[in-house]
């Protein structure tokens, strides 16, 4: 299939982040690491194209065109896709040593995610709710508990982790490796509403 006949193609550089609300047709690219963060209690994705891709069975994988085509949101053209959903990062706080970036998700979607840029140690709050991070940046860092509400650990790059809503606040700072280097943590949150 030539793909880019029909579908728009962004190259996709470390650390872009994108926007892929409910009926956004999507795939990511040869070679992608791609951290996806998505809830889907009652929402599902369906396939249109699996690159010939076979199951653990052995058997190509079932796609949903049917399924699919009922559920895009035909509305999502080229300016649309640009304009509100590729690299939408705004800066929202920063101070000696850090910087706080909110990257989405969609207005849509109830999650908010938050990047954090950090040399130094971060005081974060899980602010009522469950906080699931990231470590996106750097080899590891330290994350720990200025109360003392749990023992500190390590997370390495690529890890993924839990502070539960009861903890308040806690700290994460560059450790071992990353001392003395940038680190980035992405975090993941339910958005609550008023």
């Amino acid at each position: 299939m030539d793909v880019e006949k029909y579908i728009n193609c962004w190259p996709a550089n470390r650390h872009d982040h994108y926007l892929i609300p409910a009926g956004t047709i999507h795939c990511s690219g040869k070679g992608a690491m791609v951290l996806e963060i998505s809830a889907t209690p009652s929402i599902f994705t369906f396939k249109l194209w699996d690159w010939g891709r076979m199951g653990l069975d052995g058997k190509p994988r079932p796609i949903n065109i049917g399924h699919g085509s009922n559920v895009i949101d035909w509305n999502r053209r080229t300016a649309y896709t640009r304009g509100q959903l590729v690299n939408h990062t705004e800066k929202i706080a920063e101070g000696e040593g850090w910087i706080e970036e909110r990257t989405g998700l969609h207005a849509n979607e109830f999650i908010e995610t938050r990047r954090h840029w950090f040399s130094v140690p971060v005081l974060h709050t899980t602010g009522g709710g469950v906080n699931v991070l990231n470590l996106v940046e750097g080899e590891e860092a330290l994350v720990e508990s200025p109360s003392g509400a749990f023992s500190p650990f390590v997370v390495h790059y690529a890890e993924t982790f839990i502070i539960p809503a009861a903890i308040g606040e806690y700290t994460i700072r560059p450790y071992g490796l990353s001392e003395g280097k940038q680190c980035g943590t992405i975090k993941a949150y339910v958005r609550f509403r008023q």
